[in-house]
């Protein structure tokens, strides 16, 4: 992922003259705080501004799916008309976004402005520069900006097509001086203030596709020269607003060392089908320098999958190339291809990204000198534990981390367990790094290949467990903005948010609930009601349309495409993922029935969270209590017989259907005990293990223990 961490200094001769001092006689470490935003109306001072020359991709065939090279810079220079005792620079970008005074990288958040609707919502950054700033009167300050196609000109954001929904990257701040008479000004982007230009080392990058940079070129402020008048960019037609959560950083404080290092070069027992095993070369020692030769191959293994960025502090001759392929999982097996190997046993494993060859890349051009430098990439991330290195010549590796990025910071970790179990632990551990790995700017489903997104079923089963891990309040917020741009007009909630790629169907069960799942857990969990109040009309309006329709999945097969996820992953009969639910190309009327209970399951679910919600915020509850028994009612009437049994004969051979049966009160006396003395059974038949998928897995544990199934919960 992406910080700043580039040591550029300002001319020691400019900071000896009087006239340019900083406002503080401290020089900050850290240059600009990020602060409150300025006035909304401050934007009217400034329009979007693009580089004339920047590269448009109009077919991703062509390109693979990749966005378009370069990076655009802009830049402007401000003279002081008096002195300065305050400066504040509020900044957005279409695109990931770094921005510079004179030369240092201005705070800490990465991957700016975060993940959005691309249509719809821009998160602005706003930083006080007073510290760093040359306030004297007359004294000049440069400002700077990097802009790449993350989050905006992208795959990440753009369904299937010619080209992407943001074409040009662009870039919009305000500066506000405040001078030693009380006065202040405001200077923004425009064209004849700005420059623009495809400048600097960054070759390449996006959110999939990774980095490439080249550390010959100078950065984009040291060359003016390729920057000229730009142009107004009017794509972005949505709202600008302030970040306030789910900002994204570098956890430095969590960086991972190498557990493992070994290069290879040859193979051996490679036979058909079967790619062999890797013949190591060399084993490096924890703090040994590495070197990694022409035609060699170097393994590292950081011993935890995470979402990050390997950091570097090398050396090689200028022009030499230093390729990191960074990977979840080595190669075993003897590399056999009926295992799904993609090479020998000990190399990196790439396949399971999907895009291997055009994605997840990190390739680096070694500048003048031969002398250590310090690199990690800063416009993109990966989800990995291994990292295949390799060179076109000699480098010398004094030493490789991996910097976890994520949106949970250090200050936000609110809970921490550890029990005398080590297995319980390593649970444990490896929920905590599942939130840190994809709680990213947006809840997401994995760090690792190409999709990352805000998948909303994903997000809901597992929201009230993240409350106990990190604070998450703002975090949510921020995603609930997403939700409700993404909501549709009837009032259907969206599989992904924002959106995305794919994953933008409406009324899928399980996954549109998180519209009113999640602001009930983040109000129960943290007591606040502002994020009841913020998105009350937007879950009226779902809560209304699941009323009116009854959840019914033949009636929404304009927004649902006639395709439910269901429980996925599950190992049971009506399974949607390993299509068990459909036979001669038609999708099995006992599907569409299992669908329309589960659907239905959730309509009582989400009406009972309503009704806690208005009593918590003085409104009427009775109407939700109402929709509430009546989707009991409905329940009861369509899927179930007296004596607790399903109707459809393929339900009672299932876990998930008693489950939701049974947390939502649906039997009760004899036929709720007849129903959990058959879930029992099937237990028993299963080897007590659960068959149930994400649905299911979400409410097992607490509605086993809440119905007298404790001892099987533990099992």
């Amino acid at each position: 992922m992406k910080t700043k961490f580039r040591l550029l200094t300002i001319l020691a001769a400019l900071l000896s003259v009087g006239l340019f001092v900083n406002c503080s006689s401290n020089v900050a470490t850290e240059v600009g705080q990020l602060t409150e935003a300025l006035d909304a109306s401050a934007w009217d001072n400034s329009i979007w501004i693009s580089a004339v020359d920047a590269p448009v991709v109009k077919d991703r065939k062509q390109t693979k799916d990749r966005a378009a090279d370069g990076a655009s810079w802009f830049l402007s220079t401000v003279k002081n008309e008096q002195k300065v005792v305050a400066a504040k620079w509020m900044t957005s970008g279409l695109g990931v976004y770094e921005i510079y005074l004179n030369g240092q990288p201005v705070g800490n958040e990465f991957l700016k402005p975060g993940f959005t609707h691309v249509l719809k919502t821009r998160r602005s950054f706003t930083y006080d520069l007073t510290d760093a700033f040359k306030c004297g009167a007359g004294a000049e300050n440069v400002l700077s900006a990097q802009v790449t196609p993350g989050w905006w000109a992208d795959k990440i954001v753009t369904p299937g097509g010619a080209g992407f929904y943001g074409t040009k990257c662009a870039f919009r701040g305000v500066l506000e001086l405040t001078y030693a008479d009380g006065s202040k000004k405001l200077y923004g982007t425009d064209l004849e203030n700005w420059k623009a230009g495809i400048a600097g080392p960054v070759q390449h990058s996006a959110i999939f596709d990774g980095e490439e940079y080249d550390a010959r070129v100078l950065m984009g402020y040291d060359t003016p020269e390729k920057l000229s008048t730009p142009e107004e960019n009017k794509e972005f037609k949505g709202e600008i607003l302030p970040t306030n959560g789910a900002e994204v950083y570098l956890r430095h404080d969590l960086t991972l060392s190498p557990v493992e290092a070994y290069t290879w070069k040859d193979v051996e027992g490679a036979k058909d089908n079967e790619f062999g095993k890797v013949v190591i070369l060399q084993k490096f020692a924890a703090g040994e320098p590495i070197t990694v030769k022409a035609g060699e191959t170097l393994v590292v293994d950081f011993g935890q999958n995470c979402a990050a960025v390997p950091a570097f502090e090398f050396k090689a001759k200028e022009g030499t190339v230093l390729t990191c392929l960074p990977g979840e999982l080595l190669n075993d097996g003897n590399g056999a291809t009926s295992r799904g190997m993609d090479g020998p046993e000990g190399s990196v494993h790439r396949t399971n990204l999907r895009t291997p060859a055009t994605a997840f890349l990190m390739k680096y051009t070694f500048g003048a000198g031969n002398k250590f430098v310090k690199y990690h990439p800063t416009r993109t991330f990966y989800g990995y534990r291994f990292a295949s290195i390799t060179a076109t010549d000699d480098v010398t590796i004094k030493s490789v981390t991996s910097i976890p990025v994520t949106s949970i910071a250090q200050d936000l970790e609110i809970g921490k367990i550890t029990t005398g179990d080590e297995s319980i632990n390593k649970l444990i551990s490896n929920t905590y790094w599942g939130q840190l790995s994809n709680y990213l700017s947006v809840p997401t489903d994995c760090p690792q290949r190409n999709e990352r997104l805000g998948w909303t079923a994903d997000t809901q089963v597992f929201a009230e467990t993240g409350t106990f891990f990190a604070n998450t309040l703002t975090f949510f917020h921020k995603w609930m903005r997403d939700m409700r741009d993404s909501q549709g007009e009837l009032g259907g909630f969206p599989g992904v948010a924002p959106y995305a790629q794919y994953g933008n169907e409406k009324m899928r069960l399980g996954w549109a609930d998180a519209g009113i799942i999640v602001p009930w857990t983040v109000w129960k969990q943290f007591g606040d009601k502002q994020i009841i109040e913020e998105n009350w009309e937007s879950m009226n309006l779902f809560m209304n349309h699941i009323y009116e329709t009854k959840y019914n999945h033949q009636s929404l097969t304009s927004e649902n495409g006639n395709y439910q996820w269901a429980d996925w992953l599950s190992y049971e009969p009506l399974e949607t993922c390993g299509g068990l639910h459909v036979a001669n190309g038609k999708i099995m009327p006992e599907a569409i029935t299992y669908w329309n209970y589960l659907s239905a399951s959730y309509w009582v679910i989400d009406a009972n969270l309503m009704a806690d919600m208005a009593k918590a915020t003085g409104r009427d509850a009775a109407k939700y209590e109402q929709i509430a028994a009546e989707g009991k009612a409905y329940i009861m009437k369509n899927f179930l017989n007296a004596d607790g049994t399903f109707k459809t004969a393929i339900l009672n051979t299932m876990q998930t259907p008693a489950l939701f049966a049974l947390k939502n009160g649906i039997v009760e006396g004899e036929a709720k005990a007849k129903m959990i003395e058959r879930l029992r059974q099937n237990f028993v038949e299963h080897d007590n293990c659960l068959q149930t998928g994400f649905l299911g897995t979400s409410i097992l544990m607490a509605t086993l223990t809440e119905n007298g199934m404790a001892d099987i919960a533990y099992n």
